[in-house]
């Protein structure tokens, strides 16, 4: 004959072993996160220095594009502008025009 209590500890087994399910799932998950963060870790530090690599370079493009705007007004002036060329030549050869007074200032030096 049977009482009905032979099945009191079966319902404690069952909220026992649900808990260790979720906990096992929990960790399972846990480690699927950590894998995926040292899989894309490395891919994101990479992924930094290049666009830091790339702020240098654009910088480095707009310097060497400065420069060329700079010479080619300079050659420009070189062919076309006669007064500039002048300029040029007797401040180079430090020759005056009759009646004018020259002005030179020195660069300050590094008097370390």
């Amino acid at each position: 004959m049977s009482s009905g209590y032979e099945d009191y500890e079966q319902p404690r087994e069952d909220w026992l072993r649900g808990l260790l399910n979720r906990v096992f799932y929990a960790l399972i998950l846990l480690a699927f996160i950590i894998l995926l963060t040292c899989w894309f870790l490395p891919l994101l530090r990479e992924r930094q220095k290049q666009q830091k690599e790339l702020v240098h370079l654009k910088e480095q493009v707009e310097a060497e594009r400065t420069l060329l705007n700079k010479q080619t007004k300079r050659l420009n002036l070189l062919q076309n502008d006669r007064g500039y060329l002048e300029l040029l030549a007797r401040d180079k050869l430090d020759l005056m025009k009759p009646g004018e007074t020259i002005f030179r200032m020195d660069q300050p030096s590094d008097g370390k």
